[in-house]
This record gives structure tokens, C-alpha cells and sequence, in this order.
């Protein structure tokens, strides 16, 4: 064998088992190392349950037909500067069987005290009796800030009052922003609808 040939298969030989040294140590190197991702800690959604007659008043309360009641919040929050926005709030219900039901959701402003007024009105609710949903088809897609809270507010009349209060709504994960998903996948995100929870006023 000729020196020229001898190196030609050396070459060869060390050639193949760096080959074989990639692929065993590749793969590992990848499991180890860390890759930059928008981690669950960077999202999280807060339902609060409130109780609030928006407006006593008999007259009102026969127009609308029922009584006015801000029910609770639903708090998006996101510490990463991407931007992300929402279109869609879908609330489930879990109690007995309503036959319909009438909600609106209103945006607050966090500088100022809620009022239920058209200027901060997000959308109204179409209430789906099969599967007993209450869908929020926002009117313009929402852009979320790093702290965005919106307000639902029912008109309940006083025969399924007692009903709203036995039972409560579960924010449906499918219709988030995709960030947001998993916080409805780790847990579930629930409102209970009762007068106990806050008789204070809201701000």
C-alpha cells in the first residue's frame, strides 16, 4: 500500500466516526441546552366574581328586561411586549339548563371609574342554548396591553336568578390567543355567579 493510499483511508476511517460522534452528541447537546421560549409565568388570565346592580330603578329593570347586574371581571395580563390581541370570549355554563340570556361586555378603562356606557362597550352576547355557551364575538379585535380588564354584565330576570346563582360559567380555552391557552389548560378558569362574593362598588 502506498502512503498516498494509506492516508486516503485514514482519512476515510476518522472521517466516518466524527459522523457517528455527531449524531450520539448532537442530540444530546439539544436536550441540554435551554431554547428561549414565552413561558405560562408570562400570561395569566383572572376571573373575579362581582355582584353590582348597575341601575335599580323598576322602569329600567322592566325595559331591559331584568335587572342590570355586573357579574364579575376576566383580567389578561402579559408581561411580553409581543403584540397580542383577542376576538372572542366564550363562557360556558355549568348548572341548570337556561333558555336564554342576555350579557353584554364592556372594557375598563383603569384611569377611571366603570360606567356601562357605549363608549367602553366590547360587544353583546349571543347566548347558544344548545351548549348552553355564552359567546362574546368582540365587534373589533381587542388589542391587550399588559394589564386589560373587561367587565361582564347580565341582564337577569328574577326567574332565573336564583338559577344564575346555583351554578357558574367556565372560560372556554379555544377561543384565546394561542399565549394564553395554557392557562386555561392548567387550570380551569371559572366565575360563580352569587351576591356574596362583592357588594362593594366597583371601580
Amino acid at each position: 500500500m502506498t502512503v498516498i493510499g494509506f492516508i486516503k483511508i485514514t482519512s476515510y476511517r476518522c472521517g466516518e466516526i466524527m459522523k457517528r460522534l455527531i449524531y450520539i452528541v448532537l442530540p444530546t447537546v439539544i436536550s441540554i441546552t435551554p431554547i428561549p421560549t414565552k413561558t405560562i409565568e408570562n400570561f395569566d388570565i383572572v376571573l373575579k366574581s362581582k355582584w353590582q346592580e348597575l341601575d335599580n330603578n323598576c322602569k329600567t329593570c322592566t325595559d331591559f328586561g331584568g335587572k342590570w347586574i355586573l357579574v364579575g371581571s376576566i383580567t389578561f395580563k402579559k408581561r411580553s411586549k409581543d403584540p397580542i390581541s383577542v376576538d372572542e370570549i366564550d363562557l360556558r355554563w355549568h348548572g341548570e339548563k337556561i333558555d336564554n340570556l342576555i350579557g353584554s361586555l364592556y372594557k375598563k378603562n383603569l384611569a377611571k371609574e366603570f360606567l356601562a356606557i357605549e363608549e367602553n362597550l366590547i360587544c353583546d352576547g349571543i347566548w347558544n342554548e344548545r351548549t348552553q355557551t355564552l359567546i362574546l364575538d368582540f365587534d373589533e379585535r381587542e388589542n391587550l396591553g399588559p394589564t386589560t380588564v373587561f367587565y361582564l354584565v347580565l341582564t337577569i330576570p328574577e326567574t332565573i336568578e336564583p338559577v344564575l346563582k346555583k351554578g357558574h360559567f367556565c372560560l372556554e380555552n379555544d377561543c384565546l390567543p394561542r399565549p394564553f391557552k395554557q392557562c386555561a389548560q392548567n387550570e380551569r378558569l371559572l366565575l360563580a355567579i352569587n351576591d356574596n362574593t362583592s357588594k362593594g362598588l366597583i371601580h
